[in-house]
């Protein structure tokens, strides 16, 4: 049965949409998001299926605005990390603004780390509860002029991978999924993006997210998803072992960092 949902980065975009499908399949939705504006057209899309919606204007950035933004809604079943940004400047990273860069990766990175740590405790203490972090395809495949994006949706890989065998033993499910190029505001102010004219439909990301919400893919937990290309259909059944986890393989057998890292 749905229960209550937080979504991040909710006024526009992936996360507005998100919102809205997660609504309308019977979800309480919280929007969190630095605009009022956005946030209550979001809302507004998501009052017509009848079910509660709350506005949490905070800055992802802030954990004292992210921690009272979770009290006011209290307990959440799912947390959908999706408020994120870009290298606006699109410079290789030895010209890039430090301010720029340091700018994206924080909000990428911290905002995501200040939401699990407001959120987990209480999914931990229930005993159970889903994390999807909106993540990119660009923490895998270098593009040299958006260094801070790709390094900070790495990192979050990591985080993942750190955290969820852990957080499984509590029946806390983690999950990171690509969402590919959705037509966005932010997507649609990317360089790379500026000739581009096969954009992925935003109903892959928002029928993943309503898969994992409903625990149909509960065996990709932990893994890197490609709403914009995988077969979910198929792939629950084909991953094994560390397949589509951000591990380091060692280069043969006798490699002594291989027998390290998998004591």
């Amino acid at each position: 049965m749905p229960g209550r949902a937080l979504v991040t980065g909710a006024g526009t975009g992936i996360g507005s949409a998100i919102a809205v499908a997660l609504a309308g399949a019977g979800w309480a939705v919280a929007l969190l998001g630095r605009r009022p504006g956005p946030l209550a057209a979001t809302a507004r899309a998501c009052d017509r299926f009848g079910h509660p919606v709350v506005e949490l204007p905070a800055d992802v950035t802030d954990p004292e605005q992210v921690r009272a933004a979770v009290g006011r809604f209290g307990p959440v079943d799912l947390l959908v990390n999706n408020a994120g940004t870009v290298d606006r400047d699109e410079r290789p990273f030895w010209e890039a603004d430090e301010e720029q860069w340091w700018h994206t990766y924080r909000t990428n990175v911290r905002g995501t780390v200040n939401l699990c740590r407001a959120v987990l405790p209480g999914m931990v203490a229930a005993g159970g509860g889903r994390v999807v972090g909106v993540n990119s395809v660009l923490a895998l495949r270098p593009e040299p002029h958006y260094s801070a994006y790709g390094a900070s949706k790495l990192a979050l890989l990591g985080l993942t991978g750190m955290l969820a065998e852990p957080l499984r033993r509590h029946g806390v499910l983690l999950f990171e999924v690509s969402p590919g190029m959705v037509r966005t505001e932010l997507t649609r102010g990317m360089a790379i993006c500026a000739d581009r004219t096969d954009w992925t439909p935003v109903e892959r990301i928002t029928g993943a997210v309503l898969r994992l919400a409903a625990g149909e893919l509960d065996q990709l937990a932990g893994r890197f998803v490609h709403a914009g290309v995988d077969d979910l259909d198929r792939l629950p059944d084909r991953v094994a072992g560390p397949a589509r986890t951000l591990r380091l393989a060692g280069f043969a057998p006798d490699d002594p960092l291989t027998a390290l890292i998998n004591s």
